[in-house]
């Protein structure tokens, strides 16, 4: 090893430990104005101690509201189905069976630690314009994604849908390291199985590393890349069909679900075009609210949800990074892969409630930030680093002072 390397790997090293460190104290040691916003109780923790006792259904007490909040009801009055997809639940088992409780919120913050260590591994190995990517450059980009985006207000929030948000970010990062590494399809298929079995959602933005593998003409590689996920949804399928006799059956038609949500559903389904419009308002046009009535800073959000540039204003990026790199390959494969989960997110029964910003947005992150990358280029330049600066301000403000302001009904009436 030579010294220049020598060199470079201490670098290397002594971000990642900055980044622990800072990570790990905004997200679960820095005190807050105020608690986190109400979230789902620990269902994967539960979930987590039925599969090491052999069961698939929770037992909860159905008196209490709150405790069966989103799960399905079975015929024993006493046992219930989680909704959700399996995985987070089973990376909680080894812990549970050493003895060791664990909370769905701590592990939501753990995994969002390494999220953001993740990522900035993801960030160095991004393919031209963006290799020669400076390392301060790199730096700031990684501190805008783990403090400027909704990565951070997810990793504070910690219930059971901010702890599947982590891990199926998580799994799409790893997915697009080994991608960005040189191909590795059978591994990155596998990351994007696993993302499946977390949000299938996200899983959709495998279509980014499919398009490129066929994009370069590499037929047989894009068929390895399926085989983890195929193997996901055979084992998904397997899941439900164990629970409700229907391998297709999810049982989100019949959680137990306050209204509107209730109505909502019973209305028009989990999903429907009727859904789009509302959704793409809270996703990308909602603006903060001013509340002077309030207390500091009088400016609040509405809890479902704010338009992404809004809240992440450095992200206008990703679209000067589609708009110069829409003739190149690597744009074009990226846009494909948002598309693919934004679609079913629009049509969706809700918004993401709880949430400040669009917190869906978490499952196309990865491909957001490549795009981002492409549009601001190698140097951090002032106008980039105002954003990213503006990013991370504000968000830690609402992070620190959760100023939840709902907005008039006769702004965005409820569908």
């Amino acid at each position: 090893m030579t010294p220049s390397s020598t060199t470079l790997n201490r670098r290397r090293l002594g971000e990642m430990g900055f980044l622990l460190i800072l990570a790990t104290v905004l997200y679960g040691l820095l005190p807050v104005h105020s608690a986190p916003p109400s979230s789902t109780p620990g269902h994967f923790t539960d979930l987590a101690r039925a599969f090491l006792s052999g069961e698939l259904a929770i037992r909860a007490d159905p008196l209490a509201a709150t405790s069966v909040a989103e799960l399905i009801p079975t015929a024993d009055p006493n046992r219930f189905f989680c909704p959700y997809p399996p995985l987070p639940a089973i990376l909680l088992t080894p812990f549970l069976a050493l003895g060791w409780t664990v909370k769905v919120d701590f592990a939501c913050r753990i995994a969002s630690v390494l999220n953001v260590l993740l990522f900035h591994s993801c960030l160095l190995r991004l393919p031209t314009p963006a290799a020669s990517l400076t390392r301060p450059a790199a730096l700031a980009w990684t501190m805008f994604f783990a403090f400027g985006t909704a990565v951070w207000h997810n990793a504070w929030s910690g219930g059971d849908w901010h702890l599947a948000h982590a891990v199926a970010l998580g799994l799409l990062l790893l997915a697009l390291r080994q991608h960005l590494a040189g191909g590795r399809p059978l591994w990155t298929g596998g990351f994007v199985g696993l993302a499946l079995l977390t949000r299938p959602t996200a899983a959709l933005t495998g279509l980014f590393f499919v398009s490129a593998m066929l994009g370069r003409g590499d037929r047989s590689a894009a068929v390895r890349l399926l085989i983890g996920p195929a193997v996901a949804t055979l084992l998904l399928a397997a899941y439900n069909a164990a629970r409700f006799g229907d391998p297709l059956d999810f049982g989100y038609t019949r959680m137990l679900l306050v209204s509107p949500g209730r109505e909502l559903m019973d209305r028009y389904g989990q999903f429907h075009p009727h859904f789009a419009p509302y959704n793409f308002y809270w996703f990308f046009l909602a603006p903060p609210w001013l509340n002077l009535s309030g207390r500091f800073p009088w400016l609040g959000y509405d809890p479902r949800g704010m338009g992404l540039l809004w809240a992440s204003p450095a992200l206008v990026y990703a679209l000067v990074g589609l708009f110069r790199g829409r003739r190149t390959d690597l744009a074009r494969h990226a846009a494909a892969g948002i598309l693919a989960a934004l679609v079913p997110l629009l049509l969706y029964f809700n918004t993401g409630y709880v949430q400040f910003g669009h917190r869906f947005s978490m499952d196309y992150l990865p491909l957001v930030m490549v795009l981002t990358a492409l549009g601001v280029g190698r140097r951090l330049r002032p106008v980039p680093l105002v954003l990213i600066a503006g990013s991370i301000g504000f968000t830690a403000l609402m992070v620190w002072c959760n100023p939840v302001a709902v907005l008039p009904p006769w702004l965005a009436p409820m569908p």
